[in-house]
């Protein structure tokens, strides 16, 4: 993932509606005709299940081309930088799915609810997922690359230091980052109502964590940025994301054309990132590839990243009208894929840290990582879905239970 937020569910929600109507379940079935009312008014968007599928997959390759990391002269290793600059908008697409859906939370409950919501689903998916792997990786160290540092440390003060540090799966920084952005919404939640004044906060934003890097890249030196301008808010391009997402959304008007500009930013962005960064890192150069990965170009905080996941955000916006063509099993499809994206970015890793020890033929599959990234993606989305279902099952049963209890106690 519920709301769109993912990760969006964001990956921290599971996408499933765009405008959470506040009603609970227990509520539903007394007020039907205002959940009607409310669904009426603020529809699904289909646009997010897809970019929350396409972010989702996406961070499973970043993931799947890890290798990138040790620069080599071989045409193996510019593949995976190519597949890393297409890639690198997932996580950006999660915090825009997430300021999109959860700047305007007081037109739909107030911010008591909106953090039982927002901090209890991810809060509890973040300590879940890390008992989870925490308890496989003690378990069995030897099973999973990496783990073998959790060998015979299994106890709760170990796991509340590897927790606090994100040392027990470091892809859960995510989570890290969007609880500080939950915790920034109630304030910001009054600003986004103006469109200058969003305006002035993404100039700013934009400015401090894009521009000044940029500014470094080509050749400031870095000491006068942190002096001048060590403004730990603005300097999050994380807020960045999560501020464009809601303003594209509430603010944007359409363009003609919009999904082929959008398609030939896409493109653009990711090829010049690609070439930029073979170029930083030696590849075909006269001094040979560098021994450390150069990944500035090819980062959060690059402005063709920002290009890309803006062009991509837009592009699928405007693909809302066809995406309303879509049957009724074709929309049911989306959902489930969709609501699996939290359990897929959970665990995605622990399936492929597992191979990386124990699959025999990993190495063969290694060679292509686009494959490997859709089996690993299709194995975790799969026993993701079973297990919702599963407990799914466990639930209305329990409930049968109690209620047949509750009928024949005298």
């Amino acid at each position: 993932m519920t709301s769109v937020n993912m990760a969006g569910n964001a990956v921290a929600d599971d996408g499933a509606d765009t405008r959470d109507t506040g009603i609970s379940n227990t509520d539903a079935s007394s007020n039907s005709n205002a959940s009607a009312a409310a669904a009426q008014k603020h529809p699904a968007l289909r646009f997010v299940y897809v970019l929350n599928i396409l972010s989702c997959f996406a961070v499973v390759l970043l993931h799947t081309t890890l290798p990138v990391y040790t620069p080599s002269p071989t045409r193996a290793w510019a593949i995976m930088v190519c597949l890393q600059s297409a890639a690198i908008f997932a996580v950006p697409i999660f915090f825009m799915i997430s300021g999109m859906n959860l700047l305007g939370y007081r037109d739909r409950y107030s911010t008591g609810v909106f953090f039982r919501r927002r901090l209890w689903k991810t809060g509890r998916a973040l300590l879940l997922g890390s008992m989870v792997c925490y308890a496989l990786f003690c378990a069995f160290p030897q099973a999973f690359y990496g783990a073998q540092s959790f060998a015979g440390a299994f106890g709760a003060v170990d796991f509340a230091k590897r927790f606090l540090l994100n040392q027990i799966n470091d892809t859960y920084w995510f989570f890290y980052a969007i609880i500080y952005l939950y915790l920034l919404v109630p304030v910001l939640s009054y600003a986004v109502r103006s469109k200058r004044c969003m305006e002035y906060m993404l100039g700013l934003t934009a400015f401090v964590s894009v521009g000044l890097p940029l500014l470094a890249r080509l050749g400031m030196n870095p000491a006068y940025a942190q002096t001048a301008f060590g403004w730990p808010l603005f300097s999050s391009v994380s807020l960045l994301y999560f501020l464009a997402g809601y303003y594209l959304h509430e603010y944007w008007k359409p363009i003609r054309h919009q999904i082929a500009i959008g398609l030939a930013v896409f493109a653009l962005s990711s090829a010049g990132m690609a070439f930029l960064g073979l170029r930083s890192n030696g590849y075909h150069q006269a001094g040979g590839v560098h021994a450390h990965y150069d990944p500035y170009f090819v980062g959060l905080t690059s402005p063709l990243c920002v290009l890309q996941t803006v062009a991509l955000f837009l592009m699928l916006q405007a693909c809302e009208p066809y995406l309303h063509g879509l049957g009724r099993r074709g929309v049911q499809l989306l959902t489930v894929v969709s609501g699996a994206s939290l359990g897929v970015y959970l665990f995605h890793i622990v399936v492929i840290n597992w191979m990386g020890v124990s699959l025999r033929w990993n190495e063969v599959i290694s060679r292509y990582p686009v494959a490997k990234a859709m089996l690993v993606y299709a194995v975790t989305a799969l026993a993701v879905v079973c297990g919702k279902a599963l407990i799914a099952q466990c639930k209305r049963f329990a409930q049968r239970k109690r209620f047949t209890q509750r009928r024949t106690r005298p």
